[in-house]
Formats: C-alpha cells, sequence, structure tokens
C-alpha cells in the first residue's frame, strides 16, 4: 500500500519536474513560476468538473491547452521584453510571476481549500494484504503515459525538433532558421501543458489551495535534481524516486518529516552526484 501510494505521488512530481525540465533545456530558464502552473490546471479542473459539471475527461483534454497558453502568455508579456537582460532578471522575474499567480487565485477563490471528487470512486482491489484503489492505478498510470509523451514530443517527434536544435546549440538553431521566439513560446506551452496535466492528476488527493503551488514547485525541482536537471529520463526517474521516499518516510517515521526526507534525499544527491542520478551527455554549446 505504501508503494503504491508512492508511486503515485512520485507519478505526479515525475510529470511536474519534467515541465520544468523542458523549459529549461530548450531555454536556460530556471522557471519558478512552474508551480503556479500545477495551481491553474487544478483550479481549472475544479472548473470543469464541479462548477461546470463536465467530468474529468473533457478536463484531461482541455486544462493542459488551457495551462500551456497561459504559460506561452507568461513568456510573450514578462519575459520576451527582457531576454536580453543578465539570467538573474529572468529567474527573478519568473519566482514574482509565481507569487503573483498565486496571489490572484487568492484574490478570486475565497475559500482557503477547494476539493473535487475522486474520479474512479469504488470498492478498492485487494491483492493479498495489499490494497489499491482505482484511483491510484489511473494516477499512476495516466501521469507516467503523460510523461512519456511530453518525453517523446521534445525527444523524437518532428514538432519537438526545434527545442532539440535549441537545447543543442542556439546560433546553430537559428542558422537553421528556427525562431528563437517560436521554440521559446513552444517550450513554455510543452512545460506549461506538463504542468497543467500535473494539476489535473494532484487536484483530488491533494487539494486546490495556494500552497499547492509551493509544494509542486518544490517537489518539481527536487525531483528534477534528482533525476539531473537537463535529464528527461532522470525527471521521471527523479519524481518516483521522490515519491517512494517521501511516502515511506511519512508512513515509518513521521509526516512532519516529509518535506526533511525530500531535501535530505537531495543534498545526498548533490554532495555524490552532483550532475544527478541519471545525466544526459552535455552537448549543448553556447
Amino acid at each position: 500500500m505504501v508503494v503504491v501510494g508512492g508511486l503515485k505521488f512520485g507519478a505526479i512530481y515525475s510529470l511536474a519536474a519534467l515541465g520544468i525540465v523542458v523549459i529549461h533545456k530548450a531555454t536556460r530558464i530556471v522557471n519558478f513560476a512552474h508551480g503556479a502552473f500545477v495551481l491553474a490546471g487544478a483550479y481549472a479542473t475544479y472548473g470543469i468538473v464541479e462548477a461546470m459539471g463536465l467530468g474529468y475527461w473533457p478536463a484531461y483534454l482541455l486544462v493542459p491547452i488551457v495551462t500551456g497558453l497561459l504559460a506561452a502568455a507568461v513568456e510573450l508579456v514578462t519575459l520576451r521584453p527582457i531576454r536580453q537582460s543578465d539570467m538573474f532578471a529572468l529567474i527573478t522575474s519568473t519566482i514574482f510571476i509565481g507569487i503573483g499567480l498565486s496571489e490572484v487565485y487568492r484574490l478570486v477563490q475565497n475559500t482557503e481549500m477547494l476539493g473535487v471528487p475522486n474520479p474512479f470512486p469504488g470498492r478498492p482491489i485487494f491483492i493479498g494484504d495489499v490494497i489499491i484503489t482505482k484511483e491510484q492505478i489511473w494516477v499512476f498510470a495516466g501521469a507516467i503515459l503523460s510523461s512519456l509523451i511530453g518525453v517523446a514530443i521534445f525527444g523524437y517527434a518532428r514538432l519537438g525538433r526545434g527545442l532539440r536544435a535549441m537545447a543543442a546549440n542556439v546560433r546553430g538553431a537559428m542558422l537553421c532558421g528556427y525562431s528563437t521566439d517560436s521554440m521559446n513560446a513552444l517550450a513554455w506551452f510543452l512545460g506549461g501543458a506538463l504542468a497543467g496535466l500535473a494539476g489535473v492528476f494532484a487536484a483530488p488527493s491533494k487539494g486546490i489551495s495556494p500552497e499547492l503551488s509551493i509544494s509542486m514547485v518544490t517537489a518539481g525541482f527536487v525531483a528534477a535534481a534528482i533525476g539531473g536537471f537537463d535529464s528527461l529520463r532522470g525527471a521521471l526517474f527523479g519524481g518516483l524516486i521522490l515519491g517512494l521516499a517521501e511516502t515511506f518516510a511519512a508512513a515509518y517515521v513521521s509526516s512532519a518529516m516529509t518535506n526533511a526526507i525530500s531535501f535530505l534525499l537531495l543534498f545526498i544527491v548533490l554532495l555524490w552526484r552532483p550532475e544527478g542520478l541519471f545525466p544526459e551527455a552535455k552537448i549543448r554549446d553556447v
């Protein structure tokens, strides 16, 4: 039961971490507003499932598009005008963008915590002494499948060819005819879409509040750093490792140890392997 729960949350963390890695890999920007996009995805899920009563399937289809467009708009309006500034200014901007988006949610929604129903209610599945719910199976399978689709788009699909070129060599990509503006917008759209999906999967079990933004951006960054910050594969495995570590710590030590164990794990990995557990070859030349 503990392992299943850990894999469930780990899959959500993988999805969040992958969005961070995609944006960083293609644009070199560390996006601290990523948690706000997860929150936006969770809140959009509430609007579709509860307020409009359309159910979960429209949410799985529409929320990634909405959050992807939101992320691309943030890049266009706030980051593109200052792209020629130093990286510190860009990263600092994402911090305040994340805070601002979370505060917009707090102003719009008076309730501290919103909830959405379990997407797959019903009797759990018993395998010996192990109890597995349908929701756990769906979240793990759905989040991992979504992550693999994101990896395939960036790493193999024709749509992601420009992103791969930007990740390898910006000047070379521009000489090949790729527009920096277009590729940055595409990277932010893909990263925002992955964040929105993470919000859809996280909403039923974690609830919807401004604290979701903080917890998800923290988990996403820790998972990405554990796996290797430029590694798509590392984001997948880093999220699963973090989810299992947190769940085992909460079950066998104390629930108060959840955050402590994640940072302890990050500290150990950075001391032992600063490049992460699953680094990719360094091929970028800027």
